[in-house]
């Protein structure tokens, strides 16, 4: 391969000597500014290198309470040997004269942040050109990871800072006065089952949910109630990932659940004369929903913040569903697959965190369950867990007496959701009806609650 030339040869960066001199002589005329500052820059960000090593001069004093001036700038330079390299006593000079005023100090420090920041990013789509040029790896993999970068790089020009207790307190308490006039229980994305919003109060945004339960017990159909409800009834924006089944196949579930036209009869067409129009309806009231479906089959995370960065400028997102956890792929290679799916829960969390989403997660259990004499899930009966059960902020497992007892129980056709962990609330039961023949939970009569409405300890029916 013919070698490339450098895209940045003899070219000079975007930067501006003028800000970078007259914040240092700000800084040498004024004796509490440092501490501000290390909010917004650093040395790091200095390009003309005799004001990098004249700032780092100050960072120094400011650290150990020194006073920054002429003098002691002058002599922390001769300590360290660079005196003479920034100029002398001449620049320092210059640059201390031409300070009049702290005024503008922060707008100057806004200048260097920014020309920093663009020279980061020029030298990054640097790498990427050179990496496009000798790419070995899947584009989709290459362009995600390209993406990945660039956003990462805002991320770190947007850091929030250590805030102090009295702007968290004023917003904190604007948060609880919307909480109070609002009157709801439900303060988060309502899941559309009375007895898990009592408990959850709804899914939150920024939190990892991870939904388990064994194959065939009802987790992608729990899965698409959550989002229809939260998408057809509440007008949410909801982004649902099928790493198992075709968007086809999904539609099919969905117009089951909602239509209450037997799913079997859905998937070979058999649909009677009557049905039909309710069949047509159901469409009509689905169709305008905010509901976006991948089924994209190796998706992995970065692939899915990258897909739901954009989702979100364009429309909105309030919701991520993922089904399933287990079959998602990082795109590099780990010691095992137990890292992997640790790897993978890690990256969701941080996806909700960025993106100021709920994320549902749905996930496997091992089958050391099936030995026991109870079935009933544990926590420990994630499989591959590694980090999942620490990364998530809420854990729900579906149990059916009846998946294992086929119908010999009185249990049939009722499931308990069981919320094994939930970070900021409390845990416990929920019972819902299973419908088999629609693929769909409901909400079960009302029977007894508690006079709050639900009982951590006990069952409760939805």
């Amino acid at each position: 391969m013919q070698k490339k030339e450098s895209v940045l040869k003899n070219v000079v960066l975007p930067h501006s000597s003028e800000a970078e001199r007259s914040l240092i002589g700000s800084v040498m005329i004024s004796q509490d500014v440092m501490d501000e500052l290390d909010q917004v820059i650093s040395s790091e960000d200095f390009y003309e290198r005799k004001c990098k090593i004249v700032y780092q001069a100050c960072e120094y004093l400011s650290k150990n309470k020194e006073v920054c001036d002429l003098v002691t700038v002058s002599n922390r330079l001769t300590e360290v040997g660079e005196f003479e390299a920034v100029g002398g006593m001449q620049f320092l000079q210059e640059i201390y004269d031409g300070a009049f005023t702290t005024t503008n100090i922060m707008h100057y420090a806004k200048i260097i942040r920014d020309k920093a920041f663009v020279r980061r990013l020029i030298a990054l789509c640097k790498g990427t050109i050179e990496d496009a040029f000798e790419l070995t790896s899947d584009v989709e993999d290459f362009i995600s990871k390209a993406e990945s970068e660039i956003y990462a790089l805002s991320d770190n020009r947007n850091t929030s800072w250590l805030k102090p207790a009295k702007d968290i307190v004023n917003v904190s308490m604007d948060r609880l006065q919307d909480l109070f006039a609002n009157k709801s229980e439900v303060t988060g994305i309502p899941t559309g089952f009375v007895g898990l919003d009592k408990i959850t109060a709804g899914l939150q945004s920024k939190d990892l949910i991870i939904l388990a339960a064994r194959p065939s017990m009802g987790k992608t159909a729990l899965s698409l109630n959550i989002a229809l409800n939260s998408a057809v009834k509440h007008g949410n924006k909801v982004a649902y990932f099928s790493l198992e089944m075709s968007k086809e196949q999904l539609m099919f579930r969905i117009l089951s659940m909602e239509s209450r036209i037997n799913l079997s009869d859905i998937r070979v067409g058999k649909i009677k004369n009557k049905d039909w129009k309710v069949l047509v309806d159901t469409a009509s009231r689905i169709s305008p929903a905010p509901l976006f479906i991948d089924d994209t089959s190796d998706v992995g995370p970065n692939e899915i913040l990258s897909k739901c960065r954009r989702l979100k400028k364009k429309h909105g997102l309030d919701l991520i569903v993922v089904d399933y956890l287990q079959l998602m792929d990082v795109k590099h290679k780990v010691e095992s697959r137990e890292r992997a799916v640790s790897e993978i829960s890690k990256m969701l969390k941080k996806i909700a965190k960025e993106l100021d989403v709920a994320i549902v997660a749905l996930s496997q259990l091992n089958r050391s369950v099936e030995s026991r004499s109870s079935k009933k899930p544990m926590l420990s009966d994630l499989r591959e867990s590694g980090s999942i059960e620490q990364d998530a902020d809420v854990i729900m497992m579906i149990y059916r007496e009846d998946y294992y007892e086929n119908e010999n129980t009185n249990n049939s056709g009722v499931a308990e959701i069981i919320v094994n962990k939930q970070r900021n609330g409390p845990t416990g039961k929920v019972s819902l009806a299973w419908i088999p023949e629609f693929g769909t939970f409901a909400n079960l009569a009302p029977k007894s609650y508690s006079s709050d409405g639900v009982n951590p300890e006990l069952p409760v029916t939805s």
